[in-house]
Parts: C-alpha cells; sequence; structure tokens
C-alpha cells in the first residue's frame, strides 16, 4: 500500500499568499491613520509647550487642551 498525503511540498501555499496579503493591507490601513492623526498630535504638542500664561491668552486651560483640538470627533 502507498502512503500519500494532501500536502504538497512545493515552496507555494494559498495561507502564506493570504497571510502576505493581509499584512500588507494592515500595514497600509495603519499608514493611513498615522497620516489622519498626525496633524491633531503635532497642534496638541505645540499647545502643551506653551507655558500657562500663553493658554490663557488663547482662551484655554492646561486641561482642555485634547477636548478643544479633538473637538470635531466627539458631540458632546
Amino acid at each position: 500500500m502507498a502512503y500519500t498525503t494532501l500536502t504538497t511540498v512545493s515552496g507555494f501555499r494559498l495561507t502564506g499568499v493570504v497571510s502576505y496579503i493581509k499584512t500588507g493591507f494592515s500595514r497600509w490601513i495603519d499608514n493611513i491613520e498615522a497620516q489622519r492623526i498626525e496633524p491633531y498630535r503635532v497642534k496638541i504638542a505645540a499647545l502643551h509647550a506653551l507655558s500657562d500664561e500663553e493658554l490663557a491668552q488663547k482662551g484655554l486651560a492646561r486641561d482642555e487642551i485634547e477636548q478643544r483640538v479633538l473637538s470635531r470627533f466627539f458631540y458632546c
């Protein structure tokens, strides 16, 4: 009786191709997300770098910075 198997020995595996496509898609989505949020991160960092007096001139308190910058995302 001959021994047979359903797996192939070749280097081409469908699961490897699907995994490669999935990884590429995930990296692409992560890159888009990083580009979308970067301007807000820069704005928040710039406001945190200001002194309390400079923030008061702008009408901001230090604990309101994130709320003001990200206010378009929240509908409270």
